[in-house]
């Protein structure tokens, strides 16, 4: 009777203690008829160099508002050898089981680690890790790319001392090239945990290669990023036809990304556009009053990405604010002052803006309009 009676109060005290597993989502918008995936193909587990068990992974990613997530341990470097078992699809195994518990796809990869050049490339949607493991590097390669892999390469700022670069920028190395024209070089990463590389952007608008944003992490993510405060890991931004691990597939071949890296999103203008059409909108339409008097005009921001305007061509009868910042999930109100004597009567506030956290190039911003109706007695 007694050892019953301690197991009920043991169960009973463990089950109120469990953990409780909170969501903290990520509002960017659908657009273009896609689904918009928040997803990380960059990190790792105790079966490389890693410092947690993978099923934290899917736990971190589903607490964090994510999508989607590989496990990329590497291939050839495994510090914890003397203490796990080598196994290179194993981390994916284990995370893989916790995948319909949190809603959270688990994407099987490899990082296949080499000294610049090639430096590390992931290998995405594998098969089978196993054939990865040998000395040469186009055979690992060769063997991802029969599985149909999606290769990404990680960090290209991340350089052997032995090879330096030119100016401190990254270095486009022939090996590179092969990859590139065999087809093999299919994404690379532009921003890697907290560093962002705009030449590298560059890179890849001018190959029409897809841009990845990861947070390659190592320890647990709260280490490093404080998701309760805005401070989100760097992910990449998924335009999927369906939130399936081979609509991502499909998404990742076609171009379909955007990057999100602490306030700022980079990729093509259509996306982008279509992201800051669906998330902000002008709530003051119409200005009525007379001429001389002071107005507000209201702002709102549904998604949780903070936007900063710049006003790109002042205009000089409402004298805009030069720059405005209007938080996520925030409204903003600002004043104008109509007094120019053409305002008399019906006319337009036409406000231009630069949307300087927006990057469609590692030196071209988002541009955008508003336009509302002014009726001045």
């Amino acid at each position: 009777m007694k050892k019953l009676t301690l197991f009920v109060f043991l169960f009973s005290f463990s089950t109120i203690n469990l953990p409780q597993q909170i969501r903290k989502d990520i509002r960017i918008p659908d657009i273009l008829g896609y689904k918009t995936l928040k997803c990380d193909f960059h990190s790792h587990t105790v079966f490389s160099d890693g410092n947690v068990w993978p099923d934290l992974r899917v736990r971190e990613a589903f607490m964090e508002g994510l999508d989607a997530i590989t496990v990329t341990d590497h291939i050839e470097y495994q510090p914890h050898k003397n203490d796990i078992i080598k196994n290179n699809n194993r981390s994916y195994e284990i995370a893989k089981i916790k995948e319909k518990e949190f809603g959270v796809i688990v994407i099987k990869g490899s990082e296949i680690t080499r000294k610049m050049p090639p430096g590390h490339l992931n290998a995405l949607f594998l098969k089978d890790s196993a054939p990865l493991d040998t000395s040469d590097f186009m055979i690992a390669i060769k063997a991802a790319v029969s599985q149909g892999a999606f290769i990404q390469w990680n960090h290209p700022f991340w350089l052997n001392p032995t090879f330096p670069t030119k100016d401190g920028k990254p270095t486009w190395f022939p090996v590179h090239q092969e990859l590139f024209d065999n087809g093999w070089m299919n994404g690379i990463e532009i921003v890697n945990e907290r560093a962002y590389y705009p030449d590298v952007y560059k890179w890849c608008i001018e190959n029409n290669i897809t841009i990845m944003g990861n947070s390659d992490i190592h320890d647990p993510s709260d280490y490093f990023f404080d998701y309760e405060k805005g401070d989100l890991r760097p992910m990449t931004l998924v335009f999927a036809k369906e939130k399936t691990e081979d609509g991502i597939k499909e998404a990742l071949l076609d171009h379909r990304t955007a990057v999100l890296h602490s306030d700022s999103l980079f990729g093509k203008e259509e996306y982008l556009k279509e992201i800051f059409n669906n998330s902000v909108k002008l709530l003051t339409e119409k200005i009525i009053g007379t001429k001389g008097n002071t107005f507000y005009v209201q702002i709102t921001n549904t998604s949780d990405i903070p936007i900063k305007f710049k006003l790109e061509k002042e205009n000089d009868n409402f004298g805009l604010p030069q720059r405005l910042t209007l938080p996520a999930q925030r409204t903003i109100a600002f004043s104008v002052k109509p007094k120019s004597k053409e305002l008399l009567g019906q006319n337009n506030l036409v406000m231009n803006y630069i949307i300087e956290n927006f990057l469609t190039g590692p030196e071209s911003n988002l541009k955008v309009e508003f336009t509302a109706m002014v009726d001045l007695k």
